[in-house]
C-alpha cells in the first residue's frame, strides 16, 4: 500500500502542477486581453477541456482497468486499443472540423469557428496520447504520465501567453493560436510518452484470444465514456453555459454580455484547484482496487473518500470564503466575487461524484449513473434558462451549484451500502461540515480585519491571501487532528501527514 500511494503521489502532484499552470495562465490572459477577449477564449475552451478530459483521466483509467484485469489477453488488447485510439482521433478531427461553424452559430457567435476549427488537430493526437499514458498506468508507471502531462502543459500555455502578447488587439486571432497550442502541447506529450519504455506483453496463446475491437468498443461505451464525462463534469456544464449564458444574457438585455460572460468564466479555473486532488486519486486507485480481495478493496474505498472530500471542502470553502480577495489579485478587481463563490461552492460537490463514480466503476456498478449524469446536466441547461433571466450570472453560477447537488444526491443513493455508510461513520461528515463552516467563519473574520488596515488592492490582496491560506491551512490541520476526522492510515498519505502526526502524536489522530 506504501508504494501504491507513492505511486498515486506522484501522478496527484503532477496533476496538481498542471492544473495550477491551467489556473494560472488565465491569470495573465485575463489581464492581457481583458474580459472580451477572456471571454472569447473561454467560450471554445470547453471542447478543448472535454477532450482533455478524456486524454488526462477517463480514458487512461479505462485502459489500465482493461489491461490490469485481464494479463493473459493484455497484448492483444494494447493493439487494439492503439488501433482504436487512431480511428477515434481522425473521426473525431473531421467531425469537430466540418462541424465547426454549427458550433460557433450555437455558441452566438459566428466569429468562433477559426477556434473551434483548429482543435480539431488536438482531438487527432489526444486519443492517442490518453490510451499510452492507459498503458503506463496499468503498469503502476505513473512517471511517464505525469512528465507528459506537465510538459503538454508548460508547452500550450507558453503558446497561449505569446499569442496574447503578440496579438491582444485582435481578439479572434489570438483565440485561434491560443488554442492551437493544444495540439503542440500534445505532440510534445505524444514524443515524450514514446521516449519512455512502452511495457510489452507476452503474446497471449490463440485460443485465449477473446477481445477485439468491437468487444473493446463495447465496453468503452458502457465503461469508459461514462467515466471519461465524470471526470469532465465541470467541463460539461461549462459546455452548457457556453451556448446559454452568453445568448440569454443578450436576450434579457444585460449592457455588455461578452464582459460579463469573461468575468464569470473565471471561476471555472478556480473551482478546477479544488478538485484536482480527488480526481488525482480517483485516477490512479482503479487498477489497484481491481487486483485486491474484499477487505483491501472496503479500505482503500473508505481512504480515498475521505481524504478527498476533506481536501476539496477545504479548498472549495475556503476560496468561496476568501474570493473578492482571490479576484482581486487574480484579475484585478472583484466584480461578482459573490457569483464566483457560489460557482466554487460547486467544485465539493462535484469531487464526491467523480470519486464515488470511480469507486463504483472499479467494481462495474456505475451503469445506473449514466442517468444521474443525464439528469443533471438537463438540471443545469433548465435552471441556467431559469434563473440567467433575472439573476445574470449569479443565476449561472447558482446553477451548476444545484445541478452539482443534484448530481451528488443521485449518486449518493446509487451507491452501495459501505460507501454510503462510509459519510457517516464516527461521524465523519459532520465533523467535517463544523471544519469547513469555523473555516468559512475564521477566513471572513480575518477579511474584516485586514479592511482596517488598507482598502482592498490588488497589493493588499497578495498579503491577505497568503497570510490567510496559512492561517487556513493551520487552522484545519488543528481541527481535523484534536476532532479525529481521519483515521492514522489516512493522515499518513496526505502530503506532510506522516510529520503531522509525529510532531503532535498519533493519541487524538485516528477515528
Amino acid at each position: 500500500m506504501s508504494l501504491f500511494f507513492a505511486e498515486t503521489w506522484v501522478l496527484t502532484i503532477s496533476s496538481l502542477i498542471t492544473k495550477i499552470l491551467s489556473a494560472l495562465y488565465r491569470i495573465p490572459l485575463q489581464n492581457l486581453v481583458g474580459n472580451r477577449g477572456f471571454f472569447i477564449y473561454q467560450q471554445v475552451y470547453p471542447l478543448y477541456g472535454l477532450c482533455t478530459a478524456i486524454a488526462l483521466s477517463g480514458l487512461p483509467m479505462f485502459v489500465s482497468q482493461v489491461l490490469a484485469e485481464d494479463k493473459v489477453n493484455q497484448a492483444q488488447n494494447q493493439r487494439h486499443l492503439l488501433q482504436g485510439a487512431l480511428v477515434l482521433g481522425i473521426l473525431g478531427a473531421l467531425l469537430l472540423k466540418l462541424a465547426a461553424p454549427q458550433i460557433a452559430s450555437g455558441m452566438g457567435d459566428p466569429s468562433l469557428t477559426p477556434l473551434v476549427a483548429v482543435l480539431s488537430w488536438f482531438y487527432l493526437l489526444a486519443p492517442l496520447e490518453a490510451v499510452l499514458r492507459g498503458i503506463y498506468q496499468s503498469d503502476l508507471q505513473m512517471l511517464p504520465t505525469a512528465i507528459s502531462q506537465v510538459s503538454e502543459q508548460i508547452i500550450r500555455v507558453l503558446i497561449i501567453i505569446i499569442a496574447a502578447i503578440c496579438l491582444s488587439s485582435r481578439d479572434y486571432l489570438m483565440g485561434t493560436w491560443a488554442h492551437a497550442g493544444a495540439a503542440i502541447g500534445a505532440a510534445g506529450a505524444i514524443i515524450i510518452l514514446l521516449g519512455f519504455h512502452l511495457p510489452i506483453s507476452a503474446k497471449p496463446q490463440p485460443q485465449l484470444r477473446k477481445a477485439g475491437n468491437s468487444h473493446l468498443l463495447r465496453r468503452f461505451l458502457s465503461e469508459g465514456l461514462l467515466l471519461s464525462l465524470f471526470s469532465g463534469v465541470l467541463v460539461l456544464f461549462q459546455a452548457i453555459d457556453s451556448f446559454t449564458v452568453f445568448k440569454a444574457l443578450q436576450a434579457a438585455f444585460y449592457q455588455h454580455a461578452q464582459e460579463l460572460k469573461g468575468i464569470y468564466d473565471r471561476a471555472q479555473s478556480l473551482a478546477q484547484l479544488a478538485i484536482v486532488l480527488a480526481v488525482s486519486l480517483a485516477t490512479t486507485i482503479l487498477p489497484q482496487l481491481s487486483q485486491s480481495d474484499q477487505d483491501k478493496q472496503a479500505e482503500l474505498k473508505n481512504i480515498t473518500l475521505h481524504v478527498a472530500l476533506v481536501l476539496a471542502a477545504s479548498c472549495a470553502v475556503g476560496m468561496a470564503a476568501l474570493m473578492p480577495q482571490i479576484n482581486t489579485l487574480f484579475f484585478k478587481d472583484a466584480q461578482q466575487s459573490w457569483s464566483l463563490a457560489v460557482y466554487v461552492l460547486a467544485a465539493f460537490f462535484i469531487a464526491y461524484a467523480i470519486v464515488i463514480n470511480t469507486l463504483m466503476q472499479a467494481q462495474h456498478q456505475q451503469q445506473q449513473n449514466w442517468l444521474a449524469l443525464l439528469l443533471a446536466v438537463i438540471s443545469k441547461w433548465l435552471l441556467n434558462r431559469v434563473l440567467i433571466p433575472p439573476l445574470g450570472i449569479f443565476g449561472a453560477s447558482s446553477a451548476t451549484l444545484l445541478a452539482s447537488i443534484i448530481l451528488a444526491v443521485l449518486l449518493y443513493f446509487n451507491s452501495d451500502q459501505s460507501l454510503r455508510q462510509g459519510l457517516f461513520k464516527k461521524h465523519f461528515l459532520l465533523k467535517l461540515s463544523l471544519v469547513v463552516l469555523l473555516l468559512f467563519i475564521f477566513v471572513k473574520i480575518m477579511s474584516i480585519f485586514w479592511r482596517f488596515f488598507a482598502p482592498l488592492s490588488r497589493l493588499s490582496a497578495l498579503w491577505e491571501v497568503s497570510v490567510t491560506i496559512i492561517c487556513s491551512v493551520i487552522l484545519v490541520v488543528i481541527l481535523s487532528y484534536r476532532w479525529q476526522l481521519l483515521t492514522g492510515q489516512e493522515w499518513k498519505i496526505l502530503p506532510g501527514g506522516q510529520r503531522i502526526l509525529q510532531k503532535l502524536g498519533e493519541k487524538h489522530a485516528l477515528r
